[in-house]
């Protein structure tokens, strides 16, 4: 069997960074940083030929079928490589101060984003399980990377025992479905159901599957793990686990049910209608009550999650085109939020109530532009990446009957408009209750931080060059 290696070649970019961080933290061990730019230079290079790959249109598959390389999985590509590049800029100060090694740190993130890219490549059930599983298992460690601490113990514990309660699920819904089609190839599955779509073990199978996709993408009511974990785990990594991942959940669920279960969509659409609803409406509500700030934004999250989901229900190629143009702008602009948080330390640690941000606006003027343009851009207001994010998604389902719908979107989107805006509030018009004294910003940091900041409003005055891309990449 002759192998085209070049359709792997952004997989192959990662593995090679991989092996490479290995020999440089083995024998490099005092260069805290050089594993960090190794990882960098790796996803940036993978990134460039993504980007090309994607733009000249290459496509085909590998490995008897299973692995299928096409723009939709190139577009995912750059969410993830992008997502990458940014968590590691974030996290090379906030680890500078852990007196630790930290090469594992980065090859934990790097095994992550191959199995992302697995995810969004996979023709098969079996490789996105696979993709899921390396991708997890690296998350279940780097929610509990630090070990002195009581919360991100907890919190990698939390993560291991409910994940891998939820990839149970997610492989008996896989055997059910080979049960019914006999394959678990995707687009043989998609033949198979057009003689008999309507079998008790595909339901059983499809529901199993909305259930194990509903927990990686944090979706009610499986969204339990993700305050607790959001709140103890670092919050470098809670922002990467919020970003990349969850792009990764939705590119599988995406082209699963959209490619491979479309024949059963009368039974999902309905299924997949009340969950966006749903999560839309308990992620907003419940981030109102929250006072810790990585607790909002753990629920801020869920409730993306829900705008996201609103795209599959529309069911159609414009809503799929719009959940891929938004998971872009939500995994720059959440990463962007998290990195404010990192960017409110003090000796003490991180700031986390939202009250110790009160008057921030004047004694760390940039640091409260950055959560304000972040906060803005995540509660949709123009002209941010947010808004054109929601609009295109919005208008999706429009076109697609679900006014009622987009009515429960918009009111959630003036909803959460108010916790989002309470911490502005907060930076701009409160004083402080207490002197904090914050440490100096650091560069790479800011430099993280500038980069999100142009983008959410790059993106947002010019759409279409972002956009344009995501609809060429759908599969439909």
């Amino acid at each position: 069997m002759t192998i085209n290696w070049q359709l792997l070649m952004p997989e192959l970019i990662i593995i090679l960074t991989f092996i490479l961080v290995v020999i440089f933290d083995l024998f490099n061990s005092l260069q805290k940083t050089l594993t960090a730019w190794i990882t960098i230079i790796g996803s940036a290079i993978a990134l460039y030929v993504s980007i090309d790959m994607l733009q000249i249109g290459t496509e085909g598959t590998e490995f008897s079928n299973m692995i299928q390389v096409d723009k939709y999985s190139l577009f995912f590509n750059v969410i993830f490589l992008v997502s990458t590049i940014l968590v590691v800029l974030i996290s090379m100060n906030y680890l500078g101060r852990q007196d630790r090694r930290q090469g594992e740190y980065y090859l934990l993130i790097l095994l992550a984003t191959l199995g992302m890219m697995l995810m969004a490549s996979g023709n098969e059930l079996i490789v996105v399980f696979l993709g899921l599983e390396l991708m997890s298992l690296s998350l279940y460690v780097l929610a509990g990377y630090f070990q002195r601490s009581m919360a991100s113990s907890e919190a990698g514990m939390k993560y291991l025992l409910l994940g891998a309660f939820a990839s149970g699920f997610f492989l008996y819904g896989i055997a059910l479905i080979y049960g019914g089609a006999g394959t678990t190839s995707i687009p043989q599955i998609a033949s198979a159901l057009t003689v008999d779509a309507r079998s008790p073990l595909l339901l059983s199978g499809m529901f199993l599957l909305v259930v194990g996709f509903g927990f990686k993408v944090a979706l009610v009511p499986f969204h339990q793990w993700a305050p607790d974990v959001y709140e103890g785990a670092p919050t470098s990594i809670a922002a990467f686990i919020s970003a990349g991942p969850k792009a990764a959940g939705f590119a599988a669920f995406l082209r699963i049910f959209m490619d491979a279960l479309q024949t059963l969509q009368s039974e999902w659409i309905i299924l997949i209608t009340i969950l966006a609803a749903l999560t839309m409406t308990v992620g907003n509500l419940v981030a109102i009550a929250q006072r810790n700030i990585k607790r909002m934004l753990a629920y801020s999250s869920i409730a993306h999650a829900g705008y996201v989901l609103v795209g599959l229900a529309a069911a159609n190629k414009d809503g799929i085109s719009g959940a891929m143009f938004y998971l872009f702008v939500y995994c720059v602009m959440n990463i962007g939020a998290f990195g404010a948080v990192i960017l409110a330390r003090t000796e003490d640690g991180e700031s986390l109530m939202i009250s110790d941000y009160a008057g921030l606006g004047f004694k760390k003027p940039l640091l409260a532009l950055f959560m304000t343009i972040m906060l803005l851009s995540l509660a949709g207001f123009p002209p941010t990446a947010g808004f054109v994010g929601k609009f295109y998604i919005f208008r999706s389902a429009v076109e697609s009957g679900q006014i009622w719908l987009v009515i429960i979107g918009a009111i959630n989107t003036a909803i959460s408009a108010f916790y989002y805006l309470r911490v502005v509030v907060a930076m701009y018009m409160r004083e402080p209750e207490a002197e904090l004294d914050f440490l100096a910003y650091p560069r790479l940091l800011i430099v993280a931080l500038t980069l999100a900041a142009i983008g959410v409003i790059l993106i947002g005055i010019l759409p279409s060059y972002f956009l344009s891309p995501a609809q060429i990449s759908t599969f439909l």
